[in-house]
């Protein structure tokens, strides 16, 4: 009986699961050596002022920086700082040398400060998301700091279930965006054990080519399946808050048949996370607003949850209070991954083939039946 070793918080945990009930969905990527990666950051040109915007904590983001700065650092004349948002701020802090300017930038002041820059280059991890499609740089910017974007990207679609692994009109919108700012971007392609491929450029044909080329790389065509269990991954900004998380959930859902069971696997340990799901529970927010309102943090997570609820079974291992998983939003909600598994043979029978899914994040599933 194999062992599946599935992130949880900063702990892992185990599942037992026999080798003929196990359909384990990881993609293979070949990693880069540090020389490699070096090689590919030495034709990064810094400017006199530069900027480096990291999107994320990521550790591998933190690698390209330490590698950016090693590169330029025995030129006097060129000045570095970094900056980021204030979710990532300490995590990237305690990473670098106080010799090197570290800053948390306030998103209303995001424009006018970059201009105080002769180059600023962005770095985050490209990946699946459910209402861009993918998580690259342009879509980032726009959920960070164009607030005027993301309330038309929401109420001009007709936003019913996820939609991962597609250019549709919410990147459109966010590529068009890209395109005016003439900003450079490093979008990493990595798993927990390292860093596979690095793509770098200015505009939306080059973002275009990066997603289609990690789509052909992270993809599993499978049919349809019965149960799915997926963890939210090793990385603290998918699992610390279910507001967070629940993107590993509707990334991986569509692999499932009509009353299939998929159960996220997230620790929670900051609870549910500012936004609207939080809003939602404390009763300051009901669904017949969601369309009338401005965009609020995770307000797709209260629309795909209101809409799948009749459709799949979805459940959640989480230290979230079952009295906000289960009585508020529905989830099923269970104390450990073993009754998970128990569940899942007890419902669709023991030969059932269960679909793990350690890194959401970066696998896409092709449903055969659709192609």
């Amino acid at each position: 009986m194999p062992e599946i070793w599935l992130g949880y918080g900063s702990t892992d945990v185990v599942l037992d699961i026999k080798q003929e009930n196990l359909l384990y969905c990881y993609p293979e990527l070949n990693l880069l050596s540090d020389e490699n990666i070096q090689d590919t950051l030495a034709d990064i040109k810094f400017s006199k002022k530069t900027l480096i915007f990291p999107l994320s904590s990521s550790k591998w983001i933190k690698k390209i920086i330490c590698f950016l700065i090693e590169i330029n650092k025995t030129d006097s004349t060129k000045e570095i700082e970094i900056g980021t948002f204030s979710e990532y701020f300490l995590q990237i802090k305690n990473q670098f040398d106080d010799n090197i300017r570290i800053f948390q930038m306030d998103k209303n002041d995001f424009y006018e400060y970059i201009k105080n820059f002769d180059n600023v280059i962005f770095i985050s991890k490209i990946g699946y998301e459910p209402l861009f499609g993918f998580s690259v740089t342009p879509s980032m910017l726009v959920r960070n700091c164009v607030d005027g974007l993301m309330d038309e990207i929401f109420h001009s679609n007709e936003i019913i279930s996820p939609n991962p692994g597609q250019i549709g009109d919410p990147l459109k919108i966010a590529l068009e965006f890209y395109d005016k700012l003439g900003l450079y971007s490093i979008e990493i392609l990595s798993n927990q054990y390292g860093i596979s491929r690095l793509y770098c450029g200015f505009d939306s044909t080059f973002i275009k080519s990066s997603v289609s080329n990690f789509k052909t790389s992270t993809n599993f065509n499978l049919a349809e399946q019965k149960s799915l269990i997926v963890s939210s991954g090793v990385e603290p900004e998918n699992h610390s808050t279910l507001t967070n998380s629940l993107y590993s959930l509707w990334n991986s859902i569509k692999i499932l048949k009509n009353q299939g069971m998929a159960v996220l696997l997230a620790e929670n340990s900051h609870g549910i996370g500012n936004g609207a799901l939080t809003m939602y529970l404390e009763g300051k927010l009901n669904l017949s607003q969601i369309k009338k309102i401005n965009y609020i943090k995770g307000l797709e997570h209260l629309i795909y949850l209101e809409n799948l609820k009749n459709e799949y079974y979805l459940g959640l291992v989480s230290s979230i209070p079952f009295h906000y998983t289960k009585t508020k939003l529905g989830l099923t909600t269970f104390n450990n991954v073993k009754e998970v598994l128990q569940n899942m043979l007890t419902r669709y029978g023991k030969s059932n083939k269960i679909a793990i899914c350690p890194e959401p994040c970066i696998t896409f599933f092709i449903n055969q039946q659709q192609e």
